[in-house]
């Protein structure tokens, strides 16, 4: 799996930003995520979290129930604004008076009238980063302060000039959005962000972390399950994991750091994708459950996170997310027990996803007037998420019904268990025919021993009773092999 993300290179061109620039960037909500140090994404560990989503209840399914990402982990992990205007509006089927008008390039598309796409190369060249590559014996943060110094000699550094400046952080923007908190298929970058980008004193007021959540389920929800890449930002579902699921993953080296995502180091492993990929499935799967950790922020305060505070009227909500021509429902009411209540059954069929396209020729659309009652679910604020289960047994007897005999829920042995199992299967054999052998030469002996036995029948008797001790000479041998080759393999 090869994530769609160009982290190092967005950060990088953030870094060069002149100073004022950069503080208009903080201002619009985005110096949080920006100030995360680009780190290994863990393409194993994110394909088999991603495994799991379930496109009916948009929701993962774990062995031990439903679990979501929610506002809050996007806020506390990322520093995004989670509250807000939904980013939403119009989208349209040309964008090529609005790429040359903002950001003076020119857009390209499968015809003259569909014109929606920026190149990637074309925008890198914008931002002085066309061809920059990172060596193989490069590292990681010497990179990034290389192209930072490239980019910083390509912006206008007046700031007077408002003309060129805004040009040069609308150019920026939709290199982020497209290459770090958006990302799609293909080497293009999609234009539909320039409506919201116009004005840029409004770009700070719209709920940008909730955008994020939207498009990470929109993306886990339309892929065939042979996808080599990863859509929207890597990392958030990657720390999301080691918060709720501790599988070893990563080592936290900051603990005081915000937002959460600047907290964590991942290990690297040199072992192949395919054997870290079976691995981390097993582990999943026979994961303990009652390892998982339902509330990890229990204890966290929102010291320095103003993204928390504004946020935290969403946090326990029902809710339909935005990001332009994409709307997906959040669902916590399947997660309760992340919000410290019992889980009850929830027998309803799961609303799905919709907008995320117009059928045939590319239209011109305004997502809040074709889809008002979901826009108007997100300004009134959704619905509170409640339980009224005492307990969630009720709710764990009825998810093993529903989803226990999938392949993935079921455990699954490996070679070395399925070997062992094949010993424990010949021993178990092996010892029926030992004690068959033990009865038959004990009947043998029985008869033997009988006064009424005649002479004549003696000769026969005695060649049946030797022939049994050499089967159950022969029994115990292979059973004391077997056991042998058993403890070796258990011991293994």
């Amino acid at each position: 799996m090869r994530p769609r993300t160009m982290w190092p290179l967005v950060v990088a061109a953030y870094r060069g930003l002149p100073a004022f620039q950069r503080e208009r960037v903080r201002e619009m909500g985005f110096g949080s995520i920006l100030g995360i140090e680009p780190f290994f994404v863990d393409p194993p560990l994110i394909q088999v979290i991603r495994d799991r989503w379930d496109r009916v209840s948009r929701t993962f399914l774990f062995p031990w129930g439903h679990m979501v990402p929610s506002l809050e982990d996007v806020a506390r992990i990322t520093g995004l604004r989670v509250d807000g205007e939904a980013v939403t509006g119009v989208t349209y089927a040309d964008y090529t008076d609005l790429t040359q008008q903002l950001l003076g390039l020119e857009p390209f598309g499968q015809d003259d009238h569909e014109r929606r796409m920026v190149g990637r190369v074309a925008l890198l060249q914008s931002l002085g980063l066309a061809g920059v590559r990172q060596k193989a014996d490069e590292l990681l943060p010497a990179f990034v302060e290389q192209a930072a110094g490239l980019a910083r000699a390509t912006y206008g550094q007046d700031a007077e000039d408002t003309v060129r400046v805004d040009r040069d952080l609308r150019r920026f923007l939709v290199f982020f959005f497209g290459k770090m908190l958006f990302t799609t298929k293909g080497d293009g970058i999609h234009c539909r962000f320039l409506e919201l980008l116009n004005d840029l004193t409004r770009v700070g007021r719209y709920a940008w972390g909730a955008a994020l959540l939207e498009h990470t389920f929109a993306d886990l929800s339309t892929g065939t399950g042979r996808e080599t890449t990863v859509g929207g930002f890597a990392p958030f579902l990657q720390v999301w994991s080691y918060y709720y699921l501790p599988l070893g993953r990563a080592i936290e080296v900051d603990p005081t750091a915000v937002p959460l995502g600047r907290r964590w180091l991942p290990l690297v492993s040199t072992a192949t994708y395919a054997f870290q990929l079976d691995v981390l499935r097993r582990h999943v799967r026979d994961f303990p459950a009652l390892l998982v950790v339902w509330e990890p922020y229990a204890d966290y305060g929102d010291a320095d996170q103003p993204w928390v505070v504004s946020g935290q009227g969403l946090f326990r909500r029902d809710i339909w997310v935005h990001c332009l021509n994409e709307i997906e429902p959040l669902r916590l009411r399947l997660a309760a027990r992340t919000l410290g209540l019992h889980q009850r059954w929830i027998d309803e069929a799961g609303p799905k996803g919709i907008g995320r396209k117009t059928r045939g020729k590319a239209k011109t659309v305004d997502w809040r007037t074709r889809f008002p009652e979901q826009f108007l679910d997100w300004h009134r604020g959704g619905q509170v998420v409640a339980s009224n289960a005492t307990d969630s047994t009720a709710y764990l007897q009825r998810y093993q019904e529903e989803y226990g005999l999938r392949d993935f829920m079921r455990p699954e042995r490996d070679g070395r268990d399925m070997l062992i199992g094949q010993l424990e299967g010949q021993l178990a054999a092996t010892t029926a025919q030992l004690a068959e052998a033990r009865a038959a030469l004990e009947t043998a002996a029985v008869q033997a021993e009988m006064g009424g036995a005649s002479s004549s029948r003696c000769p026969a008797v005695a060649a049946e009773v030797s022939s049994l001790q050499e089967q159950l000479a022969a029994a115990v041998a292979r059973a004391e092999r077997v056991e042998r080759d058993l403890a070796i393999r258990v011991s293994i």
